[in-house]
């Protein structure tokens, strides 16, 4: 007993499984065991909205929060989130005045924003939460939207939920469910203590102890191979941008040494460090991940690969890591688009990330190996407007018309 407190609650801040930036492991644990054992008391979004509306009220009559008033994006843009300061930059072309939240150790990810003489509070992104069907929290349970996809066969990868009393039984799943695997929590983001591409039973074994470091629920599911990772961010049930993400690599010239392109890419200026606030790519991340793949790869980093040839540095497609994005929103399948825009629908969301595995944009989800992964309930919607590679889609615009739509 006391091994599995010191394992789940006592963990340092810094992780290998985390990524470049620190998190608390006990801290994830308990938000994800509150918002599974408790009942599942679905209540209006617009009663959220209040409570959450009132803590912030009074946090800001203690004094342990303050309201700066009349803040604008340039002010305070290397202090929150890009996703936040490219929405407040269109909406300020619109006539739409913030005020920002702060906290004792910086800005919080709270705003409010003045519209035709009302104040809203909204978190990271206005969202219209009220129109929601469900609760919009429930969008980042992994389960609960695989078991609603079924509803409208979209196209998932098959698997199951389990926690840390039955973690034996995921086991026997899995060896059913046949290699090759994938592990990770039932709630989370950023591809934390996610494991994939499991071959054996052992391997399982060791993914879902990790799995079950970060979260007492976990995922068993299916693994789907040689396929790209896209984000669709749709606003409105209707405008859909998408790009594609590609793990941290570089691309050999046949002049440069591995080290010194790393270097080279590194030097992009678009490239920011992490915890910074108002970048959306990030410098490459060189650890023991990447010297793992060069040695299968029989190089080290004074190698000089043939020109063309892609050398990865990470397994996981994070931009802290140093991914990159490439905009394929013109590329997108008719079908393709039908199904962002139904699964919006589904959920009456009108603010929604959505995670897709496919082999292949342009061609339709019907005639492929395919899997929607998950939905994120506040998405990055700067990567649309910063890509690596591609013409950007401002699709803050779009969420500047849904706030004047549904807040006026």
């Amino acid at each position: 007993m006391f091994k599995l407190f010191k394992d789940y609650f006592i963990n340092p801040p810094f992780c290998d499984d985390c990524g470049p930036l620190p998190v608390i492991h006990w801290q994830n644990y308990f938000n994800s065991l509150l918002e599974n054992i408790l009942p599942d008391i679905c209540l209006p979004n617009s009663f959220n909205y209040f409570i959450e509306k009132s803590f912030i009220d009074l946090f800001c009559l203690l004094r342990l929060v303050k309201i700066e008033e009349n803040s604008n994006h340039s002010k305070i843009s290397s202090r929150i989130s890009l996703r936040t300061t490219v929405f407040m930059c269109e909406a300020e072309k619109r006539g739409i005045k913030f005020s920002a939240l702060k906290g004792p150790v910086g800005y919080l990810n709270y705003f409010y924003m003045a519209i035709n003489g009302k104040k809203y509070f909204f978190e990271g992104l206005p969202r219209a939460e009220w129109l929601s069907k469900k609760s919009i929290h429930r969008i980042d349970d992994k389960i609960f939207i695989k078991n609603e996809l079924k509803k409208i066969n979209a196209p998932i990868a098959e698997g199951e939920s389990f926690n840390h009393l039955n973690w034996r039984t995921a086991l026997k799943y899995g060896r059913q469910l046949g290699f090759p695997l994938m592990v990770k929590p039932r709630n989370g983001s950023i591809s934390h203590h996610i494991t994939a591409d499991i071959k054996n039973e052992n391997e399982l074994e060791t993914a879902i102890r990790k799995a079950l470091r970060y979260s007492p629920f976990f995922i068993v599911e299916k693994y789907l191979d040689n396929i790209n990772v896209y984000r669709a961010t749709v606003v409105d049930e209707k405008h859909i941008a998408c790009v594609k993400r590609v793990a941290a690599h570089i691309i050999a010239d046949g002049k440069h040494s591995i080290e010194e392109l790393i270097e080279i890419k590194n030097k992009d200026a678009r490239r920011g460090l992490p915890r910074q606030k108002n970048t959306t790519l990030y410098k490459l991340v060189i650890d023991k991940t990447s010297e793992l793949l060069l040695a299968e790869q029989e190089y080290d980093f004074d190698s000089v690969p043939k020109k063309g040839e892609i050398i990865y540095f990470q397994e996981k497609v994070i931009l802290d890591l140093g991914a990159d994005l490439f905009e394929v929103s013109s590329k997108m399948h008719f079908d393709n688009i039908e199904l962002f825009k139904n699964i919006a629908s589904l959920f009456s969301v009108k603010l929604a990330g959505i995670d897709f595995i496919a082999e292949d944009i342009g061609k339709s989800w019907k005639e492929q190996q395919c899997a929607v992964i998950e939905l994120n309930s506040l998405p990055y919607i700067d990567m649309h407007h910063f890509p690596t590679y591609g013409e950007p889609v401002e699709i803050s615009k779009h969420l500047c018309d849904m706030v004047l739509r549904y807040y006026s």
